[in-house]
């Protein structure tokens, strides 16, 4: 079956996200397809993050269809099916999530409980998991370099080494759909390269969808074929990497800046330059 076959894996159509009388987000009509690497990029508050948040159903739309993996995200959405969503969609937000009393080791394997069945789901709850499973979640660390981290608690981890250990619970997870909201925040440029190319390797696995919040915009190039500029809750545009020039991206910025004037130069007017991929 190809991924055509498979339907969007998001589809939005009228959609409005709304804050008291503030819309937040407004998108008539979104689909992105299964496979695709998709990088949101835009201004702060221009609605990036409340997208990815709508998608993956930390908040809910006041009006129109929101549609993920197939399923209808709303509040007739039967128990199942939110289990179900739960299990095949992979978060990578700001914070990160991880229990910081826990090893490494042990925040991967979280990643792989809805795998788990009869017996071993119970073990798990003791935090016994089948040899096989430990056993990947410690290849899953060593392909990102963490291999002598596994037994160390991951608030004795630096951000780079934290940002890993959650893309390798994403590994274990096998999540269809991975939403990544800015996963290179506060990290060096050794650690950011490191990590994109390991997020890039998550999202390989065939049918495999990848959004993406993207600040830096010279890491596109790594993270996306597909770019969708945002500025006001608004899709500004959406195009192929190829077409979103650099004046193209630059507008977005620009309107922030303009409207904030007078205003110092900051980081939320940047300099593009594309990263080699």
């Amino acid at each position: 079956m190809s991924t055509r076959e498979l339907g969007p894996s998001v589809l939005l159509r009228d959609v409005q996200v709304a804050a008291g009388d503030r819309v937040l987000l407004d998108v008539p009509r979104l689909r992105i397809e299964p496979g695709e690497r998709v990088a949101i990029v835009g201004a702060n508050g221009a609605g990036k993050s409340t997208l990815l948040k709508l998608i993956g159903g930390l908040v809910q739309a006041r009006q129109g269809h929101v549609g993920v993996l197939g399923r209808a995200l709303g509040p007739g959405l039967a128990a199942a099916d939110r289990r179900a969503l739960r299990r095949d969609t992979g978060l990578l937000m700001q914070g990160l999530h991880l229990v910081p009393r826990l090893s490494a080791r042990e925040n991967v394997l979280i990643g792989a409980l809805a795998r788990l069945r009869g017996a071993h789901a119970v073990r798990s709850l003791f935090r016994w998991y089948p040899q096989d499973l430990v056993a990947e979640a410690d290849a899953a660390l060593a392909v990102l370099g963490l291999g002598d981290r596994g037994d160390t608690r991951a608030d004795r981890l630096s951000g780079g080494e934290r940002q890993k250990v959650a893309l390798a619970r994403l590994q274990l997870q096998q999540p269809r759909l991975l939403l990544a909201d800015e996963p290179t925040s506060a990290l060096d440029p050794a650690a950011t390269q490191a990590v994109c190319h390991a997020l890039s390797a998550v999202a390989a696995a065939p049918g495999r969808t990848l959004l993406t919040v993207v600040h830096d915009l010279e890491l596109l190039p790594l993270l996306a074929t597909r770019v969708i500029g945002m500025a006001d809750g608004r899709v500004r545009f959406d195009r192929p990497l190829g077409e979103a020039a650099p004046a193209l991206l630059q507008s977005l910025y620009q309107r922030q800046t303009a409207e904030a004037a007078p205003a110092a130069p900051s980081d939320s007017s940047p300099v593009i330059r594309f990263a080699s991929a």
